[in-house]
């Protein structure tokens, strides 16, 4: 038996002797692996002018001088005030961030609003650069055209005035209406129970006219006292009755003012005159064309607008 298994033990050391060669030529063969672990990056060297951080914003001196441009020099006088200055930067940033965060940046409507006010401020600024490039206006040029046009720029007198009207078939209750007056009736709802006149809703306030305005009515209006109530009279509309309830008289400009107010006219005039031939010229340059029997063949009425879209609840 002993010489029976003999053979039987030789393989089994010859297998055993080949599987650790093997183990150890696996062993050379495989990389070596660091045991070093990687050193954290260093963070960032803040620039030397920061005032702030924002996430990965810094707020540096540059923009605490604009913001403090914007808000009041004098802010810059006291601790509080300059921390204030960069306070409202940081919430500026963080309204920002918010806004794009919540997809108001992409809001259709923002949009166009943004876009509308950007134009009204371009328009603005190149009336201004406009205006600094004129002529400037002399006094005797603004005296000259206050005295010429001074109608234009004081109040006249002016009177305020109730109204009842009637239709012209209807005398008899225009006179009815007198005398309920003159028995102490109110006015204001003599006119809400009778007038046709629009302004009978308000008791028929007219609000204050001058001679120029409802000359009908101011001619009669001019020749009475505050309190008093005309007698029935004819208009090309039907017969009136009207109260006066209180003059104004004229308020005079003095010439300086006036000066000062022909002068800012007269610059808004030219002004306007050089825009429109900028805005020519312009249209000839980016060859403007304007479809005529296009604009005529638009709906009269503009579309109606979409409701607003319900939110989720």
């Amino acid at each position: 038996m002993k010489l029976k298994s003999f053979p039987f033990l030789i393989l089994i050391l010859v297998f055993a002797l080949g599987s650790c060669d093997s183990k150890k030529e696996e062993q050379k063969a495989a990389p070596q692996v660091s045991k070093e672990v990687p050193k954290p990056k260093a963070p960032e060297a803040a620039p030397l002018d920061v005032l702030a951080k924002v996430g990965d914003r810094y707020i540096r001196v540059a923009d605490y001088e604009k913001q403090l441009v914007k808000l009041s020099p004098k802010l810059a006088e006291s601790e509080h005030g300059r921390k204030y200055v960069v306070n409202q930067y940081i919430e500026n940033i963080l309204i920002e961030k918010e806004a794009e965060a919540r997809g108001m940046t992409k809001d259709p409507a923002l949009v166009a609003k943004i876009e509308d006010y950007t134009r009204s401020l371009y328009r603005n600024s190149l009336l201004q650069s406009l205006k600094e490039g004129q002529k400037a206006i002399s006094d005797e040029e603004a005296k000259k055209y206050f005295q010429e046009h001074e109608e234009e720029f004081i109040q006249p007198d002016r009177v305020r005035i109730s109204l009842i009207e009637v239709d012209l078939d209807k005398e008899k209750e225009i006179n009815a209406i007198q005398k309920d007056l003159k028995a102490g009736k109110d006015f204001a709802q003599l006119a809400m129970a009778h007038s046709k006149h629009v302004s009978g809703k308000r008791g028929g306030d007219l609000g204050f006219v001058t001679q120029k305005q409802y000359k009908v009515l101011t001619d009669v209006a001019f020749t009475m006292k505050p309190g008093e109530f005309s007698k029935p009279f004819k208009s090309p509309t039907g017969w009136s009755i009207i109260k006066v309830t209180e003059f104004v008289k004229k308020q005079d400009i003095p010439m300086e003012e006036g000066i000062k107010r022909a002068r800012a006219r007269l610059e808004a005039t030219e002004t306007s005159k050089s825009f429109d031939t900028i805005m020519k010229a312009l249209r000839e340059k980016n060859q403007v064309v304007v479809y005529e029997d296009k604009i005529k063949q638009l709906q009269k009425q503009a579309p109606a607008q979409e409701a607003p879209a319900k939110k989720a609840p």
